[in-house]
């Protein structure tokens, strides 16, 4: 043995090797929060994950009625031959048995993609962002589709069910190249920043467009005049005047102004970093900074919306399409005779006629039928209502299938979901619930004219009185302006259901 050993080092000296200067992969740490700062409900949630260290993966497992380890599916083109025999969890159903041990609720039901809209999410972080404001016990997910889903630990560390063959393990977030973005489902003892301009409120006065920002209380300021429509979203401030000018703002409520067209726009929409606007038929999108050159989409538009990466446009004659990354050419026809439609996350909503469908992820996913006779609906989260003829409101959780849940039988005559609030009217009397679908409702008051929730805030316009609460459904209500208000948006978001 020695001489053999001696034998070695005689090779390794000939070759020039060092020893000491060959580099060592650094082994991951221990499974647990590594990082302060989370919630205690996320915080538990690590733990019960770090519990499954070793489960195996298995293809579909996870994702039987109750959370927890299940027979997967064999299903050779994901890369699965042989795991309807494997007992364990992927990776939606890994985070799901997770937070279920954690929380005794099973919050994140689903597939990857119902799980990123889920409606109890507080918080969202963009891969722009970086991985600096995530916490432990937020769920992280990959690829533009949506493909795969980890939990955060802290200190740039991952627990997740990875792929066939192997077990749930720790890894540093670099194994993945291809982050999307984060969720948080409890804010942490760090407290979980609100959006930009979530505490915006704009209304006009006639053509008059005025904003706050911040408290109630917050003085308004003059925003421009002769305004037919505007909206928030994020930082941004967007008007379309009368003559058809196009001006939007980024950053404070205070002067400046970018033209991004002087005189020619029909309509308009913002959202993120995109700004699509149409010509009469002709649908222009820019993206970044204003001031980006305007890319003219190949397709008439007789309605159009931007989501995310995402654009959507209904042609004259009835077709929707629909396009996901960049601006550049290659739509999906996702259906014909179509009247009107929503984008939401991964979600697209449509109708013919009365007849609402729906599908989620990938563009060239089927569509499943909804609901008959429906005359308004809604995507939010990875919720889904509909208004039928009827006055009924049905909403229902999770997936796309069969399970309405009837909130209302017959006397609702407008309605919106925001987060874990449903709102909607009988008449001029608004009703909100909060949490379950069965959650108990409360009239908040009567004689509403217009409504909206974003967040923790309920606004009414009664009549021309525009007042706002905030916090809890209690709460009490504050004047934002008592007499002369023509239209209203709250948040940093435009979350409205659609009208047939």
């Amino acid at each position: 043995m020695t001489r053999l050993l001696l034998a070695l080092a005689m090779v390794l000296g000939a070759i020039g090797l060092d020893l000491a200067a060959v580099p060592t992969a650094s082994a991951a740490p221990a499974c647990g929060v590594l990082a302060d700062g989370a919630a205690q409900e996320a915080q538990d949630a690590v733990a019960r994950a770090c519990d499954q260290i070793g489960t195996p993966y298995s293809w579909g497992g996870g994702h039987a009625g109750q959370p927890g380890p299940s027979y997967g599916l064999c299903d050779p083109a994901n890369g699965a031959p042989n795991d309807c025999h494997v007992l364990g969890l992927d990776c939606s159903g890994f985070v799901r048995y997770a937070y279920y041990l954690a929380v005794d609720q099973d919050i994140m039901n689903g597939i990857t993609t119902t799980q990123w809209q889920s409606s109890r999410v507080v918080d969202r972080f963009t891969a722009a962002e970086g991985y600096d404001p995530l916490l432990p016990g937020d769920l992280l997910f990959y690829g533009s589709n949506l493909h795969h889903v980890a939990m955060y630990l802290g200190g740039g560390y991952i627990v997740e069910a990875p792929y066939s063959g192997a077990s749930v393990r720790v890894a540093p977030t670099s194994t993945h190249s291809d982050y999307y973005g984060a969720i948080r489902l409890y804010h942490g003892g760090t407290s979980s920043r609100p959006v930009p301009g979530a505490h915006r409120i704009a209304y006009s006065e006639g053509g008059d467009l005025w904003a706050k920002d911040g408290e109630l209380g917050a003085e308004a300021e003059f925003q421009e005049s002769d305004v037919k429509e505007f909206q928030l979203e994020d930082e941004r401030v967007g008007v379309l005047t009368d003559a058809g000018a196009l001006l939007v703002k980024d950053g404070d409520l205070g002067p400046g102004w970018h033209t991004v067209d002087a005189d020619s726009v029909t309509a308009f929409e913002l959202d993120g970093d995109r700004i699509a606007y149409a010509e009469g038929e002709d649908l222009y999108v820019t993206e970044g900074e204003l001031g980006s050159e305007a890319v003219l989409q190949d397709a008439p538009a007789a309605k159009f919306q931007i989501e995310g990466d995402r654009v959507g446009v209904l042609t004259p004659d009835g077709t929707l399409k629909v396009k996901a990354g960049d601006l550049g050419p290659g739509w999906t026809d996702i259906a014909t005779g179509v009247t009107s439609f929503q984008l939401h996350g991964t979600r697209i909503a449509y109708t013919e006629g009365g007849d609402l469908w729906a599908q989620e992820g990938d563009l060239d996913e089927p569509s499943e039928f909804q609901e008959h006779d429906v005359v308004e609906y809604q995507l939010s989260g990875d919720r889904l209502a509909a208004r039928t003829s009827s006055g009924a409101l049905l909403v229902k959780e999770g997936d796309l299938g069969p399970g309405w849940y009837t909130v209302n039988t017959d006397s609702v005559t407008s309605f919106q979901l925001d987060g874990m609030r449903i709102a909607f009217t009988e008449g001029g009397d608004l009703w909100v619930r909060e949490g379950d679908l069965d959650a108990p409702q409360q009239l908040l008051t009567g004689g509403v004219t217009r409504f909206q929730i974003d967040g923790d805030r309920v606004a009414v316009l009664l009549g021309d009185d525009l007042e706002v609460k905030e916090g809890a459904l209690q709460a009490d209500w504050f004047p934002v302006d008592p007499d002369s208000v023509t239209d209203f948006q709250i948040g940093a978001d435009r979350n409205r259901p659609v009208r047939v």
